[in-house]
């Protein structure tokens, strides 16, 4: 053989292979490059939201100043307690004919106009009067009055209320003929206030409540000689001024309010004895 052949079969193939047959692995292909400016790509899962913090606008006012706790006006009544289960809004006169001020001819008219409402009160008197001989029957059985007895008994006080105070030139409002709250002067009860069972000893719980309450007849009596006198002068508002005098319309109410609660503890309407006071 040869000197060339012997050289050409050695060397190697002129397509890079090796002499088994097997070329080279080709060549790395280099990552791509990011351009400048552009972004990568990524999978959606890899993306967190970012959420930019809040901008505060420019010139924004400091938050206010916390709330003074609140300060009850001196004239305002305070709210309903449990030394307080009966309320009684008596308004301030809006207004009325001046002829209703005309000395004692308007109160003799007004009472004229308070027969029907007088029939009413008659017959509600008997009813009430029936129901005292049963009314301690709940508060004995259950500690608390039953609720139709409150609104029979509460109601019958209610509504001779207002009629005296329309008879009294207290208000220019026609009572009419319920015994509910849908009339400007209200009276409030708690028909579910809780009582001691003893007060519902038959005869025995009211008559003491009767003795415990002598000092409010007493005061209640001095205070019905004043109101007495109030009503020989209460026409002159009226007949001047169309009105009645607001000093005369809180006394009244103060009054009636004060006897309201009386008959009501009297009668076991509440359990809660009554505050020497003409307000509320």
């Amino acid at each position: 053989m040869s000197v060339d052949e012997s050289s050409s079969s050695d060397a190697p193939p002129p397509d890079g292979g090796d002499a088994g047959g097997e070329g080279p692995p080709p060549p790395a292909v280099p990552p791509p490059v990011a351009q400048p400016g552009a972004s990568a790509a990524l999978p959606p899962a890899a993306v967190t939201p970012v959420t930019p913090p809040p901008v505060e606008p420019s010139g924004a006012l400091p938050p206010p100043p916390p709330a003074a706790p609140y300060a009850r006006p001196a004239d305002e009544p305070p709210p309903a307690g449990p030394d307080q289960p009966i309320q009684m809004t008596v308004p301030a006169d809006p207004g009325q004919s001046r002829l209703w001020g005309i000395p004692f001819l308007g109160i003799w008219v007004r009472a004229l106009l308070l027969i029907p409402v007088a029939i009413e009160l008659f017959v509600l008197a008997l009813a009430v009067w029936i129901l005292v001989l049963v009314s301690w029957i709940p508060v004995l059985v259950q500690g608390r009055q039953a609720p139709f007895i409150t609104q029979i008994v509460g109601g019958t006080m209610r509504l001779s209320t207002r009629s005296a105070l329309y008879a009294l030139l207290g208000t220019g409002s026609y009572p009419w003929f319920g015994i509910g709250n849908d009339h400007p002067i209200t009276i409030t009860y708690d028909e579910y206030e809780p009582q001691n069972r003893l007060w519902g000893i038959p005869v025995l719980g009211i008559t003491a409540r009767v003795i415990l309450l002598i000092p409010h007849f007493l005061v209640l009596w001095v205070l019905g000689v004043i109101a007495g006198f109030l009503v020989l002068v209460s026409w002159i508002p009226v007949l001047i001024n169309g009105r009645q005098a607001d000093g005369i319309v809180d006394y009244l109410a103060g009054v009636y309010r004060w006897s309201v609660r009386v008959g009501a503890y009297a009668l076991l309407v509440t359990g809660r004895y009554p505050p020497f006071r003409l307000s509320n």
